[in-house]
């Protein structure tokens, strides 16, 4: 179990890391198109997706799909993607002006805080998490942070 743990924790670590190097990347990107956000938002997702496409294709992932699985599943399950490319243009926009470390750190305290709120009511499925003063004491800190890497 520790081991998985700590399998998990690197590649947790290596994810945060891509993360971070999507910004500038997307940046640059709308950058060479002119600023056209739009434009680099769908060539970014465009190559993901069809890269994602052919490894899924390689490895069987479509056979059990069906157009029932698809039909039953919560329309809200489809917001993922477009979540993700409100992100992605966010991010090209804003890394220029805040740098790539403030930005991060805005976007980990937004997650935090989402997470919180998403834990409390059971959003989306999940399990109920009741909001507690430690989270609060947790997410304060994590405000302060903001703080202190914004004057930095």
């Amino acid at each position: 179990m520790q081991v998985m743990v700590l399998i998990f924790g690197m590649l947790a670590f290596l994810g945060g890391m891509l993360v971070a190097a999507q910004g500038p990347i997307y940046a640059r990107l709308a950058e060479g198109l002119g600023r056209n956000y739009l434009l680099a938002v769908f060539l970014a997702f465009a190559t993901a997706a069809l890269v994602t496409g052919i490894i899924a294709l390689v490895t069987g992932s479509f056979r059990g799909l069906s157009a029932s699985t698809l039909g039953g599943l919560p329309i809200w399950v489809w917001l993922g993607g477009m979540f993700g490319a409100i992100h992605v243009v966010i991010s090209m926009q804003s890394i220029p002006v805040l740098g790539v470390t403030l930005f991060l750190v805005i976007v980990v305290t937004g997650n935090l805080v989402g997470a919180a709120l998403y834990d409390h009511v059971g959003a989306m499925g999940l399990t109920e998490r009741p909001f507690s003063l430690t989270k609060a004491f947790g997410l304060a800190l994590v405000v302060l942070g903001v703080g202190m890497v914004a004057r930095a």
